[in-house]
């Protein structure tokens, strides 16, 4: 009896069908799925280490723990299985994108911070987060902010709008003569000093500083604070509630009412990205009342 071999057949497949069935799924919501999923995977592992992290200091004397090391290498790690031709930009790896590809390239780049409010975590006061921004030759497009101690996700994709846990959310614009809570930084350069001191002395500014700037943007997107501010801030803080505040109809500039995306991702990673998110109604007043400082 003569045995049979099956073999598939050696019909030709058209390149337009090969080529969608070796594509990554480039999708905001895929990628919106898979951001949000790494972001929680990153929450886990710092509660489960929280009180335990080793600190270090980097060399310009902020902090870094294990613990932000190894979520972000994680994340990387889910990231080049998944998306082997996107760009990953990541806080702990300074200066530094990977990519199977050239990252010059790259269509898409992750931004990621792995835990934002490192001080915070360290000290074991209860606000810090994950932050993940994707970006589209620059254009955010994706947002993805996890608050690790309430649970709290905050969302966003380009042209269809800022949620939080699911939920549509969007700026306020305070009625006159009520109080503009304003995010403030923690940072002592002149200028931040100046701003502060100007906005101090100026009824109904009231400051709140919680130690995340990914966090405080994301508030304003959610209509809590009516702004935040940061001068000594990089591109992992921001990229993803860059698009929160906007999508949640808020304005994101420089402190001179410019536009800053897209971001230039030719630029050094580490230069500052001076910032003011804020609902447009404050967004206007506040700008107004600081262009003496920043011209």
């Amino acid at each position: 009896m003569q045995t049979r071999l099956f073999r598939t057949p050696h019909w030709p497949i058209r390149p337009d069908i090969l080529s969608s069935l070796l594509m990554t799924d480039d999708s905001p919501t895929h990628m919106l799925k898979v951001a949000t999923s790494l972001a929680q995977e990153a929450a886990e592992l710092a509660l489960a280490r929280l009180g335990q992290a080793e600190v270090s200091h980097k060399s310009d004397k902020s902090i870094v723990t294990d613990v932000d090391i190894e979520i972000e290498k994680r994340l990387i790690e889910r990231l080049a299985a998944t998306f082997p031709e996107h760009a990953v930009l990541g806080e702990e790896r300074y200066g530094q994108r990977e990519s199977i590809q050239n990252s010059a390239v790259a269509r898409y780049t992750w931004v990621i911070d792995p835990i934002d409010g490192t001080r915070n975590y360290v000290a074991g006061f209860p606000c810090f987060s994950t932050s993940i921004g994707i970006l589209d030759r620059g254009q955010p497009v994706v947002g993805v902010v996890f608050e690790h101690n309430l649970s709290t996700l905050y969302t966003a994709v380009a042209h269809e709008g800022a949620f939080r846990n699911g939920q549509p959310m969007h700026v306020n614009n305070r009625p006159d003569g009520t109080d503009l809570l304003v995010g403030a930084p923690s940072t002592k350069d002149p200028l931040t000093v100046s701003v502060l001191t100007r906005w101090l002395a100026t009824p109904g500014i009231v400051y709140r500083n919680l130690g995340s700037t990914a966090v405080q943007l994301a508030l304003v997107g959610a209509g809590a604070l009516s702004a935040t501010f940061a001068k000594r801030c990089k591109i992992w803080d921001v990229a993803a509630g860059a698009l929160i505040v906007q999508e949640a109809g808020g304005r994101f500039t420089d402190p001179r009412g410019r536009p800053i995306t897209p971001f230039d991702l030719t630029h050094d990673p580490g230069d500052d990205l001076p910032f003011l998110a804020a609902a447009p109604q404050a967004h206007e007043q506040l700008l107004a009342s600081i262009a003496d400082l920043t011209n």
